[in-house]
C-alpha cells in the first residue's frame, strides 16, 4: 500500500480523480456482496434469547475446536477438546487464558492457523499501545465490512444515495498545502471524499458550499473531524441549506459537547458504529439510540449475562480461522446490557456507548485542526511493535512533544520515523520533539489519551471562567 500511495501522491489531480473513481467501481461490487450477506443474516435480528445463545454456542464450539487443533498456541490446551460437547462451551472458554497484543507480538506465528490458504492483513493503529497485524481470510474480512455497512441500512440508506466522507481518506497529498478543492468525487459508488488533513476555515467553507450544492444523503466522519468542521462553519457564520438523513460516526467516542455543535450546525441526528480493525466485534446504533451487537462476527463476555463482563472487554472471534483471537483484550471498556429490550424491535444483544481511545486536536500555527484519527496515520504506516505506548502533547502554538514508551534500541529506530511523518502531517508547521519515557498518564477508564492539547484546554478553561463570571 505504501508504494501505491507514493504513486498516487506523485500524480496530478486528474489522475487522482481517475484512480478514486476506478476504486469506486470496486466499491460498487463490494456493496452488492455486503447487501447479500446482510440479507442472509437478517433473521438474527429477531431471534429470541435462547436461539441467540444456541447460535453463538455453536460458533464458539466450532472456532475453539478449530483453534486447539490447528493453531500452535492453543494446541497446548488439547485436553479441553474432550470437554467441548460435554460441558457448556462458555465454561470451556473460561479455562483459556486471556491474550493481548503484547502476547501475540512476542510470537505472532504461534497464533496463526497451520491450515494453508490466502488471507488478508488488517493492522490496528496502536494509539493506546502496540499495533498488531491481524491475519484473516476473505470471508471474515468481508463479513466485518458488511456488518459495518448495516448501520447505513438501518439509517435508511437507499440505492442511489450519496455519502460524503470525512474519515481520514488520504485523497490529497500533504505536499498540497491549500487545495482549491479539498475533495474528490467518485461517481461509480456515489461518494464524496473530503480531506480531513486540510481542515481550516477556508477549506471548511468550501466543503460547506459543496455540501449545499451536492446535498448527499449522509455525512460520515470521525467525531473529532465532524466537530472541527462544525466549529469552523459556525465560526465563519456559514449557512448550510442542506440537511442529511443522518450523520454517521465511528472510530472515536462522541462526547456530548461534540454532539451539541455537530447537531446544531447540521440539524441532523447521529448514528454511531462500533467496530475494530481486528473485526472481532461490531455494534450498530438503531433509530432508538441503542448499540446492537452482532451475533456472527464475535462474542464479548457478558453480552448474555452468562460469563462475567470484564474491563477491558474480552472478545472471541466467531469467524476468523486464519488467526482466531480467543478471549482477546480489545482494550475498550464495553458495558453489555443483556436485559435491555429495545423499542426498535430488534432483539440483538445491546451494549452501552463504548469508551474508546480519547482524543484531542493538534492545532497548527496557520489554524489547521488535525483530528486524532488523522494524526494516528503517522504511526500506522510504520512498524512500531517495539513501542509500547505513545502520546502527543501540544504545549505551544508551534510545538509538539511525542512521548514513546520503549527501550533505547526501539526508541532510536522509531523516533526519526515518527518525527518525519508527523512533520509531514502537520505541513511542516510544528517543531516536533520525540522523547523516550517509562509511562504515559492514564485516565480513570484505564486508557491513555493519545493527544493532549494543553493550548486547547487553556482556551476552554478561559472561556468557562468568562462564562461563569458573566452568568
Amino acid at each position: 500500500m505504501g508504494a501505491i500511495k507514493k504513486i498516487y501522491d506523485s500524480t496530478g489531480r486528474p489522475l487522482r480523480i481517475a484512480g478514486i473513481n476506478a476504486y469506486g467501481v470496486r466499491n460498487r461490487l463490494r456493496l452488492r456482496e455486503w447487501e447479500r450477506i446482510l440479507r442472509e443474516i437478517e433473521y438474527t435480528e429477531r431471534l429470541d434469547r435462547e436461539a441467540q445463545i444456541r447460535l453463538v454456542r455453536g460458533k464458539l464450539e466450532d472456532i475453539v475446536s478449530f483453534a486447539i487443533r490447528n493453531v500452535p498456541f492453543y494446541g497446548q490446551f488439547s485436553s479441553l477438546l474432550d470437554d467441548i460437547g460435554r460441558a457448556d462451551i462458555f465454561e470451556v472458554l473460561a479455562k483459556l487464558p486471556p491474550i493481548g497484543k503484547d502476547e501475540i507480538n512476542k510470537e505472532p506465528r504461534s497464533f496463526l492457523s497451520s491450515v494453508p490458504g490466502k488471507h488478508f492483513i488488517s493492522r490496528t493503529s496502536g494509539t493506546s499501545g502496540t499495533p498488531l497485524d491481524i491475519h484473516m481470510d476473505r470471508e471474515a474480512y468481508v463479513l466485518g465490512d458488511a456488518l459495518w455497512w448495516r448501520r447505513a441500512q438501518w439509517a435508511g440508506y437507499e440505492k442511489g444515495d450519496w455519502i460524503a466522507r470525512l474519515v481520514g481518506d488520504p485523497i490529497i497529498p500533504l505536499r498540497v498545502k491549500n487545495p482549491k478543492k479539498p475533495w474528490i468525487i467518485s461517481y461509480p459508488d456515489r461518494r464524496i471524499y473530503f480531506s480531513t488533513y486540510h481542515l481550516n476555515k477556508d477549506t471548511s467553507v468550501k466543503i460547506g458550499e459543496l455540501l449545499n450544492d451536492r446535498q448527499p444523503a449522509f455525512l460520515m466522519g470521525y467525531p473529532s473531524s465532524l466537530e472541527i468542521l462544525s466549529t469552523f462553519l459556525e465560526e465563519t457564520g456559514f449557512e448550510l441549506r442542506w440537511k442529511p438523513k443522518y450523520i454517521l460516526f465511528s472510530s472515536e467516542p462522541m462526547y456530548p459537547h461534540m454532539e451539541s455543535v455537530i447537531t446544531r450546525v447540521f440539524r441532523s441526528k447521529l448514528r454511531g458504529l462500533y467496530g475494530s480493525a481486528e473485526k472481532v466485534i461490531s455494534a450498530a446504533q438503531c433509530e432508538k439510540g441503542t448499540y446492537h451487537l452482532s451475533l456472527v462476527d464475535g462474542f464479548v463476555e457478558g453480552q448474555f449475562g452468562i460469563m462475567e463482563s470484564k474491563k477491558p472487554a474480552l472478545v472471541t472471534t466467531l469467524a476468523n480461522r486464519v488467526m482466531p483471537l480467543i478471549r482477546y483484550r480489545i482494550g475498550d471498556v464495553i458495558e453489555a446490557q443483556p436485559s435491555l429490550e429495545c423499542e426498535c424491535g430488534r432483539t440483538l444483544p445491546a451494549m452501552s456507548p463504548v469508551i474508546t481511545r480519547a482524543y484531542d486536536w493538534v492545532i497548527t500555527p496557520s489554524g489547521r485542526r488535525l483530528a486524532c484519527g488523522v494524526v494516528t496515520l503517522a504511526f500506522l504506516h510504520h512498524d512500531t511493535r517495539g513501542i509500547r505506548q505513545s502520546q502527543i502533547v501540544q504545549d505551544g502554538p508551534g510545538s509538539l512533544k511525542v512521548y514513546l514508551v520503549a527501550d533505547e534500541e526501539n526508541f532510536r529506530k522509531f523516533a526519526p520515523k515518527v518525527k518525519e511523518s508527523l512533520h509531514e502531517v502537520c505541513f511542516g508547521e510544528m517543531d516536533i520533539e520525540v522523547i523516550r519515557t517509562d509511562h504515559v498518564d492514564l485516565m480513570s477508564s484505564g486508557k491513555s489519551k493519545f493527544i493532549v492539547n494543553q493550548l486547547r484546554r487553556k482556551f476552554e478553561d478561559a472561556a468557562a471562567d468568562a462564562e461563569s463570571q458573566n452568568g
